[in-house]
């Protein structure tokens, strides 16, 4: 009887090993969940590491500058300005000394009216080389639409005095005063320098009456 109590006891001590084998504790569930988590985080963070998130930021005055104004559109360089004025200040000397030699009787030179228009033609080429914008470009076709009614002008003086036909403007300073060309010429000019000394683009009446 006392060695049935025995092989008992043995047998129920080794169904027990297993199971207590088998069966999970409390510390290694807790480790199991915070193994989880943590190989759960560590893959969150490597997904997340490998997207870049780019922001655009659009800036309207950026897409779409602001045009000049018509001021600034309008301004002569300051290069140009200085050799324009330099053939329209050339253009005003050679205007006065024909009127000079008609209003005191002086023999109207052909040599050095010649001169005078091949300085002229000099300085628009100087001028030419300093164009720097489109208000440049303008203010010099109105030089040299200037240059050429001048030359036309005193080309003609030219041959009326060789044909003697000067008589009246040697003779009286209205006839000179009432030729339309001459006077046009005159305001031309005049407007010419004021606009290049300011800078700013501009036609004026004269100029166009004169073309």
């Amino acid at each position: 009887m006392k060695s049935q109590y025995i092989i008992a006891f043995l047998i129920a001590g080794a169904l027990t090993i297993p199971a207590a084998a088998q069966a999970p504790t409390r510390s290694d569930a807790v480790a199991q969940r915070q193994s989880s988590g943590a190989k759960a985080s560590a893959e969150e963070n490597s997904n997340s590491a490998g997207h870049t998130i780019t922001v655009e930021v659009w800036s309207p005055a950026a897409a779409s500058p602001t045009p000049p104004s018509e001021a600034e559109a309008a301004k002569l360089s300051r290069n140009f300005a200085a050799a324009g004025l330099d053939a329209a200040f050339s253009m005003e000397s050679t205007e006065r000394k024909i009127e000079n030699s008609l209003r005191r009787g002086f023999p109207l030179g052909e040599f050095w009216i010649q001169n005078d228009l091949a300085e002229i033609d000099d300085s628009l080429k100087l001028a030419q080389l300093s164009v720097a914008n489109d208000s440049d470009r303008e203010a010099l076709q109105q030089l040299e639409q200037q240059s050429k009614r001048l030359r036309a002008w005193s080309n003609w003086l030219i041959e009326e005095n060789n044909r003697l036909a000067l008589t009246e403007y040697y003779i009286s300073s209205s006839t000179l005063d009432n030729d339309d060309r001459f006077q046009n010429n005159v305001a031309c000019t005049k407007y010419l320098v004021s606009m290049l000394a300011s800078r700013r683009l501009a036609e004026d009446s004269s100029c166009l009456l004169s073309r």
